[in-house]
């Protein structure tokens, strides 16, 4: 469970952020929770929609579970239920639109806009799966979604060689589509290396947005920090 220093998080009141990340596997549920957290620490009550989801595990009555989801909740300490949170489950740990092309679904962009409703009294803290142009179902990419929705994105970027590249294109994905690019979190995608190689810190050349950064290796607890200057 992540933990530690998360006031830096500033919402916008009212509404919420979509997260998405630089590609798969960069962290965005380990960070959404980090954010969760720092949200809940200024007061604010959180609804968490992860609206679609691969890679599922299979549960003995024969139900899928999504790991990211279930993350989300205790995060979040929502007491929104699991399918609320993610209708959309695939157990093939393939992209979300070749699970839905595979599973002969009709799962269009208006469903996962749907699944994505939160009470008017509630943050909403969306996630999407993939990248940012990562196709999510068989109409629309993660793109779509947040065009949809309209929250500020946070762009989680995993610190690995050729993460300046993918953070770049991101971000005038991000720009292009008339988003605006609330913050950047660099993510320690691997905590046993010890010290870690600082692979985006690049990043401050090129962009003006907010950079902060999730630190494994402070005794696996998360450390969020804005400790980059510019």
């Amino acid at each position: 469970m992540p933990s530690a220093n998360h006031a830096l998080i500033k919402p916008t009141r009212p509404g919420g952020f979509f997260m998405t990340g630089t590609d798969t596997d960069v962290g965005k549920t380990y960070v959404s929770g980090c954010i969760a957290l720092s949200l809940r620490q200024q007061g604010l009550t959180i609804a968490p929609r992860k609206p679609i989801a691969s890679g599922c595990l299979a549960q003995t009555d024969g139900s899928l579970l999504s790991e990211d989801a279930l993350f989300l909740q205790r995060t979040t300490n929502t007491s929104d239920s699991l399918q609320i949170i993610c209708p959309y489950r695939f157990e093939p740990a393939i992209s979300p639109h070749t699970a839905i092309k595979q599973a002969n679904l009709d799962i269009r962009l208006d469903d996962l806009i749907k699944a994505c409703d939160v009470p008017e009294n509630e943050f909403a803290l969306i996630e999407g799966a993939g990248g940012f142009y990562s196709p999510l179902a068989l109409d629309g990419l993660n793109k779509d979604l947040a065009v949809a929705l309209r929250f500020p994105v946070i762009l989680v970027v995993a610190n690995r060689l050729g993460c300046l590249n993918q953070a770049l294109l991101s971000i005038a994905a991000i720009e292009q589509a008339g988003l605006s690019l609330h913050s950047i979190i660099v993510n320690q995608p691997n905590s046993s290396v010890d010290p870690v190689e600082n692979h985006a810190l690049g990043l401050t050349d090129f962009t003006d947005v907010t950079i902060f950064e999730v630190d494994f290796a402070k005794n696996g607890q998360a450390i969020v920090i804005e400790n980059w200057t510019r």
